[in-house]
């Protein structure tokens, strides 16, 4: 094999593959990055395959990734080379032509300018088998409304719990929207926001890891990115790139059981200032000094205020921050982090949180002021009589809309 790329083409395509592939995978064949020069048919044939093109794959057997760049191909070849020795070779080589040329002993010479390189290769036929990126349904959506629905959902799921699906984040296409659902069985965050045209129904697992993955190729843009949905493989087409991982087979738990059905009080707060508040509370929360179980914070919602408050064995912490409460003082204790990563997650724009709340044993839902249509929770008739203080869920026609809700800890009597 003997072919030419221009060094910094080559590079934009390597550095996210070289997230994909194991360097450490106990499959030999499988370390490293897969050369088609040019694409077989054999690994699928996909839209830009040409006879001028390299096709890139990294698979770790549960998630991967396929790309192709522009190349001169002197002498065809299908091989597997080393992915960490391959990326540092042509980040340090000149700007310009570089050239890899392998043997029939599987030697890869690499050159560009006045430097050259010599590496091993694997024959490239023993690479395993990759999913066929087809599936009859297909959605578009901006890549900026993907980024924002799992970057205000992932935090949410758990790793590597024994329960399969709290692993992943449910992604439900229905009646025309889009959720995401991440949960640990401590907190649960859900966003969704609504698609274009007459869209299938559809419903998935993907595994957080993965997720997380995917998000740093999104971009801040309205540029589309292609959701292919498989028999056992969910796959994301970004420009030329093909990200695919298997889903997570289990069924997803009905989360909207857990939500409660009731409030017994409705606070307002400013999400900045809460932020600022629990944040602060985490340098006492987040103290491993005394060798103990981590401290929980005090969080007294009066009508008014909002007291916080905690302790540990090297210090405490104590403050106010100001809200508008109806219905009955109610004070919780909990995981200081877990409120931290949600109010966090909440989009920066959301300038005012609005916090129903029951007893100290049950989670609280958080969400933006104007509402959701994600809980249907009713004022309890005890504290509320027959006032309806539900707030009408804005109307969006684009953006995403989200929703928090966080199990409380027992506190010390």
């Amino acid at each position: 094999m003997r072919v030419t790329f221009d060094k910094a083409k080559l590079l934009a395509a390597l550095i996210p593959l070289s997230g994909i592939s194991q360097t450490k995978n106990t499959l030999t064949n499988v370390d490293g990055l897969l050369f088609e020069c040019p694409p077989v048919e054999r690994y699928g044939k996909f839209e830009g395959d040409m006879d001028t093109t390299c096709r890139i794959s990294a698979f770790d057997l549960e998630k991967g990734m396929q790309t192709t760049v522009e190349c001169e191909i002197d002498e065809q070849g299908i091989y597997v080379i080393n992915t960490s020795k391959i990326l540092q070779i042509i980040k340090v080589m000149p700007d310009g032509d570089v050239t890899i040329e392998i043997d029939e002993r599987n030697k890869v010479k690499v050159t560009g300018g006045q430097s050259s390189f010599e590496i091993t290769a694997q024959n490239g036929m023993d690479f395993p088998t990759m999913p066929k990126f087809i599936g009859e349904r297909i959605y578009t959506i901006p890549q900026h409304i993907i980024r924002d629905l799992i970057n205000e959902t992932v935090f949410a799921v758990a790793q590597n719990d024994p329960r399969p699906f709290f692993n992943g984040a449910l992604f439900r296409i229905q009646d025309g929207y889009l959720t995401v659902v991440g949960c640990d069985g401590n907190r649960l965050a859900a966003a969704k926001t609504p698609l274009e045209g007459d869209v299938p129904d559809a419903e998935m697992i993907i595994p957080g890891k993965f997720l997380m993955e995917l998000t740093k190729m999104l971009g801040d843009s309205e540029e589309e990115i292609t959701l292919i949905l498989g028999r056992k493989h969910v796959i994301f087409k970004i420009d030329e790139i093909y990200f695919f991982v298997r889903m997570i087979e289990a069924t997803y738990m009905q989360y909207e059981k857990i939500l409660p059905a009731t409030y017994r009080a409705q606070c307002y707060v400013s999400r900045k200032e809460m932020l600022g508040a629990v944040e602060r509370a985490l340098l006492i929360t987040e103290d491993r000094l005394g060798g103990n179980s981590k401290p929980y914070v005090k969080m007294a919602f009066l009508k008014d205020r909002i007291s916080i408050s905690s302790v540990s064995s090297n210090g405490s912490v104590f403050e106010e921050v100001p809200c508008a409460l109806d219905g009955e003082e109610v004070t919780l204790g909990f995981n200081c982090r877990l409120l931290a990563d949600s109010l966090r997650a909440s989009p920066d724009d959301s300038d005012t949180l609005r916090i129903r709340l029951n007893n100290p044993l049950m989670g609280i839902l958080i969400e933006p002021s104007s509402g959701t249509d994600f809980s249907h929770a009713q004022p309890d008739p005890e504290v509320f009589g027959e006032r309806k203080l539900d707030a009408a869920p804005a109307d969006k026609e684009e953006g995403t809309e989200y929703m928090y809700f966080v199990m409380p800890r027992r506190m010390n009597n």
